[in-house]
């Protein structure tokens, strides 16, 4: 490979220190390589240790010389789930490579992503391993277009298509070719090319080596950058095919389908496609599996007609139901498949939590309730809200799923109604739950003017309100999330692209300066001195920003105060409800920025009071997971200061400390929520993420009002609304405790009244004789039982006050009442 100029520039340009940081910053440990070095060991060096690595990196990269240890991977072979363990294509092999070649893959994947996306070189089909897409996507675009075909009576052929060791059989001249027609920068690819080009592998069967090879091909299984590279390898795929046929792809799974009146045409449309797609594949090396391929036809006809769609001169084998990207769709999307799926997997691991737990011992249910989340309630989440409206028996075995988990977690009566249990343990029915992820998905998604549900689901809802087909069925979850999408009254930005894509990457490669401590904290009497000193000694000749944000008021609005205090500055602007206080504090950040460039102001420092914003400001956003297009846009900005001479740095003061441009700030926020600016701000996804919550909430807790005039009335009076967090969360008792004071609660407990109310046993008088025996004469009136504990004459003020119910003591939620009803039930030997 030819060496590198001696002056490189952009993407070109030699990585720096903000940059190794910020990779390190993101990585957790994984298996080492044939050095046995760790991320950790790097990440905790000093400064003059970690100058010297990146003066390594960089020397490699210019010159594309790769060190030979570098080239060397251990192989371990990983058995694939439910394969047969002697045959060796069960296995998936692994490659383990040393830590500074994993170090530079990190940094290179960093700027070639973003090369890639900024550039829009991926086809819009791809959606693996892309930032802001996912496999949900793929599975909602293809459901919709199903529905689209049956609104319109048409059917839909599909051939679900996995390319056959894709990794391993790239051929890397190719590969170097496209890059090279893609433009990638030239440090770049050449670094590619020459790592994977003669790699040294060696094969460790059980602690011991079976084999060392040299390899001239293929892409390393477990490295960063194989799926990027992938990507670009198979980025003309789609501009082979036909457009007369639809195409998604996800990493190395492919689905073709055609939609048409008449499945024989939509055959012969993809058997079409399908040969100008093996033409593509021998042309790049590749292959389709046999084995895991299949074909299915979508058609609303009660005796469809047989299939044939063609791969060359063979016929691909027709299914009733095809697993895609992990959800099971049948030919009708009654769901049946995946509903059965998913019931036979949460039952093995409901199992776990019987073993885990028992009524009166085991795990707290605050450790059970987050292994219900990890474990099951990730399961019943996945997919299922995709399906509807689906077949509703099969949900139903779902939602008997929930019930069991419930009641394992809190050791509660079979009798008990569920409506209570999922208030109990704040955890939403299951079809509440659906349209709650359905509406996370499309306000995530339909943020991008391009996606391809947007007109989708435009034109499904059209068709809903006239096609016979639905005249019987309720609307999707994603329908009913569009048309709440839609609905939104607030204006709402759309992004052409994600966020960090469509700003230069010099703006994000920066690192702002940021001082965390400037020696003033919170309460601090002399804060005024310390801000005074810190301004004399450290900035003595800067302009002084004040920005702060307010949210308050019957309106919800957002206000947002700057002050600057040479020129006595002040700006007030008014954001609508929707919009979040983070979302104001970097607005006013923000406007700060607008100030410095205005004014031309040579040297700046912008104070503020939000400790979020500035933590979000500093992270590396090329590694890190949640980005605000709001920070971005404030990269860009001190980019531009920068590139004028413009210095601008920033400071963290804590709130309310007495500091007068501070309070200038905050007086100028509070005011602006009445009457600020009204600024043409659009909201962005974050700014709406909290409206899918408000939703379901406010859904849930209509319906536990209507549902608890039937079941669950007596839990209601003591929970008449819905809890952000299960009570047991932050009180401390143990396992034994919790679940009698849960089946108190909930009023099913082992009482002779509630045993004879389910026939269990014949008469519900105490064994005193003197009273029905219910909670309220056992614990508070019944002879037969100590009650000092709970009535101390002693000390009036931590007696239970009389008169009262057990009821009214469960309701008040107070730590000191349940530890003498837990004490009360220990003492005399009682088990509910």
């Amino acid at each position: 490979m030819p060496l590198m100029p001696l002056n490189p520039s952009g993407l070109n340009s030699p990585f720096s220190m903000y940059e190794i940081k910020g990779i390190l910053s993101s990585l957790v440990d994984s298996a080492p390589g044939d050095d046995g070095i760790p991320y950790s060991f790097i990440s905790h060096l000093g400064d003059h240790s970690l100058e010297y690595i990146l003066k390594l990196i960089n020397t490699v990269m210019l010159t594309g010389s790769i060190p030979p240890r570098w080239k060397n991977q251990i192989i371990i072979p990983i058995l694939k789930p439910n394969k047969n363990s002697s045959d060796a294509n069960s296995y998936r092999p692994i490659a383990l490579s040393s830590v500074l070649i994993k170090l530079c893959e990190h940094l290179v994947k960093t700027r070639l992503e973003w090369f890639i996306e900024s550039n829009k070189l991926l086809c819009d089909s791809q959606f693996g391993f892309r930032r802001g897409k996912s496999t949900l996507d793929s599975i909602a675009i293809f459901i919709t277009d199903i529905f689209l075909a049956f609104s319109r009576n048409y059917s839909v052929v599909a051939t679900f298509l996995d390319v056959q060791s894709a990794y391993d059989n790239v051929v890397l001249s190719v590969l170097h070719k496209k890059l090279q027609y893609l433009n990638v920068p030239v440090m770049l690819s050449n670094f590619i090319i020459n790592t994977l080009y003669e790699r040294h592998i060696t094969l460790i069967l059980q602690d011991s080596t079976v084999a060392t090879r040299t390899l001239w091909r293929g892409l390393p299984q477990g490295s960063v950058l194989s799926p990027i590279l992938y990507n670009i390898y198979t980025h003309d795929m789609k501009a082979s095919l036909s457009n007369q046929i639809c195409i998604l792809q996800y990493a190395d799974d492919l689905l073709l389908y055609s939609i048409h009146q008449s499945p024989a045409i939509a055959c012969s449309l993809l058997s079409h496609s399908l040969n100008l797609l093996k033409t593509w594949l021998d042309t790049n090396g590749l292959e389709i599996s046999p084995t895991k391929s299949a074909a299915m036809l979508f058609s609303r006809m009660r005796l469809p007609p047989p299939i044939n769609v063609y791969f060359g001169n063979n016929i691909i084998p027709v299914k009733k139901s095809v697993k895609f990207l992990g959800v099971f769709l049948d030919s009708k999307l009654s769901g049946i498949n995946h509903c059965d799926y998913i019931f036979n997997r949460c039952e093995r691991t409901v199992n776990i939590l019987r073993c885990l737990s028992g009524v009166w011992w085991g795990a707290h249910p605050f450790c059970m309730k987050l292994m219900y989340n990890a474990l099951i309630r990730s399961i019943l989440d996945y997919g299922t809200f995709l399906l509807s409206p689906g077949n509703v028996t099969p949900l139903k075995k779902l939602d008997n799923v929930q019930s069991k988990a419930l009641r394992l977690i809190t050791g509660a009566m079979k009798t008990s109604p569920i409506n209570a249990l999922q208030v109990e343990c704040v955890d939403s029915p299951l079809h509440l739950r659906r349209q709650y992820l359905s509406d996370k998905f499309i306000f995530r998604s339909l943020q991008y003017a391009n996606h391809p549900l947007r007109s989708k689901l435009q034109e499904l809802s059209q068709l809903f309100t006239t096609s016979n087909y639905w005249s019987n069925k309720s609307s999707p979850c994603l329908l009913v999330s569009f048309n709440k999408f839609i609905n939104i009254q607030a204006p709402t930005h759309t992004l052409s692209t994600y966020p960090l894509f469509g700003t230069n990457f010099e703006s994000l490669n920066n690192s702002p300066d940021i001082r965390f401590n400037i020696g003033i904290n919170k309460g601090d009497s002399h804060s005024k001195i310390t801000f005074n000193y810190f301004c004399e000694q450290d900035c003595p000749e800067y302009n002084y920003i004040f920005t702060d944000a307010s949210k308050h008021g019957s309106s919800g609005n957002v206000g947002i105060g700057v002050f600057h205090l040479q020129s006595k500055t002040t700006i007030k602007i008014k954001f609508p409800p929707e919009s979040s206080i983070f979302t104001g504090e970097c607005y006013g950040v923000f406007e700060a920025l607008k100030l410095v460039l205005s004014k031309k102001l040579k040297k700046s420092i912008i104070f503020t009071d939000s400790l979020s914003a500035l933590q979000a400001l500093q992270k590396y956003p090329l590694k890190n997971k949640l980005i605000f297009p709001i920070i971005i846009e404030i990269r860009s900005l001190l980019y531009i200061c920068r590139q004028l001479g413009l210095s601008v740095s920033f400071g963290w003061i804590p709130g309310h400390s007495g500091i007068f441009g501070n309070d200038i700030a905050d007086q100028l926020a509070n005011e602006a929520v009445k009457d600020g600016d009204a600024n043409s701000y659009k909201n962005y996804y974050h700014d709406l993420a909290s409206l899918p919550v408000s939703f379901l909430r406010k859904s849930w807790a209509d319906l536990w009002i209507q549902s608890s005039l039937i079941k669950g009335k007596y839990f209601s009076s003591i929970q008449p609304t819905i809890p952000l967090k299960p009570w047991f969360f932050k009180m401390k008792f143990n396992k034994k405790e919790t679940s009698s004071l849960i089946r108190m609660r909930l009023g099913h407990v082992c009482t002779p009244a509630h045993l004879t109310r389910f026939h269990i046993i014949d008469n519900e008088m105490c064994e005193c004789g003197l009273n029905i025996g219910d909670l309220n004469h056992i614990i508070l009136s019944c002879p037969r039982y100590d009650h000092s504990m709970l009535f101390d004459h002693s000390d009036p003020s931590s007696s239970i006050p009389l008169p009262t119910s057990v009821p009214v003591l469960l309701s008040s939620l107070n730590h000191n009442v349940y530890k003498k009803l837990c004490l009360f039930l220990t003492v005399n030997n009682i088990q509910l």
